[in-house]
Order: C-alpha cells, then sequence, then structure tokens
C-alpha cells in the first residue's frame, strides 16, 4: 500500500494542469469535501469536484503555490499561497487518501477573516457559471 507521501504527485499534476479527467480519475465516489466558506461537508464525487475546480477557477493560480507539506499515512496536509485581487491568502488543503489511491475527504481552512470573504465571493461567482 502506497502512503499518501507517494501519492501527493498526483494531487500536484491536477492542480498544474488543467484537466479534469486527472481529478475525476483521483477522487473516489465517496468523496467528501469541506470548504471554508461552506457550513456542512459535501458529500460525493461530483460536488467534491464541482467544488474543487470552482477553487481552480478562483484561486489566482499563477501565484498559486504549496510552501509546505506534511505527510502521514494516508494524510496529507499542504500549506498554500495566493493572491486573489490584492487580498492574500494563506491556507491549508487536508487531504485523505483510500487505500485505492484515490482522495476520499478533502478540506480546505483559509485565513485571514478577508481572505475567506474574497473566497466566498469569487467561489460564488465560479459556481453560478457551472449552471
Amino acid at each position: 500500500m502506497k502512503t499518501a507521501k507517494e501519492l501527493i504527485h498526483k494531487w500536484h499534476e491536477v492542480v498544474k494542469g488543467d484537466e479534469p479527467e486527472l481529478l475525476d480519475k483521483l477522487l473516489a465516489e465517496n468523496a467528501v469535501f469541506s470548504s471554508p466558506v461552506v457550513f456542512k461537508p459535501l458529500e460525493g464525487k461530483a460536488i467534491t469536484m464541482m467544488y474543487l475546480q470552482a477553487a481552480g477557477d478562483s484561486f489566482n493560480m499563477e501565484k498559486f503555490k504549496y510552501t509546505k507539506e506534511i505527510h502521514d499515512g494516508l494524510h496529507s496536509v499542504l500549506e498554500f499561497e495566493t493572491y486573489i485581487d490584492d487580498i492574500s491568502v494563506n491556507g491549508v488543503d487536508i487531504i485523505e487518501w483510500n487505500q485505492d489511491e484515490q482522495i476520499i475527504n478533502f478540506k480546505v481552512m483559509i485565513r485571514p477573516y478577508q481572505a475567506v470573504l474574497k473566497v466566498q465571493e469569487k467561489m460564488v461567482e465560479a459556481l453560478e457559471s457551472f449552471n
């Protein structure tokens, strides 16, 4: 069985590319997404995929970078930084993998408060564009 440290490259490929099929393969059917701007976890592959794609559309991916990674067993914590408009965003992605090498839990936490508000604004715009 592979560990999170051996699997994280798959997530980095998703972040670097613009290929939804990579994300589709990476997410388990029962994936759960926890957003910093939604008050309860979102269950299921389709909604997890939609929120992760909206986040990619919302964040300034040209300035987005992971600054630290911690891996333990099937868990990864990745700290990131970016700017959205003129707001500095600092956060973490907390990822849990299953034994099939897929993501089963994805939680995003963001600071400071102004960044949370900006992410919420941009996520609403991105999600509305899916409809």
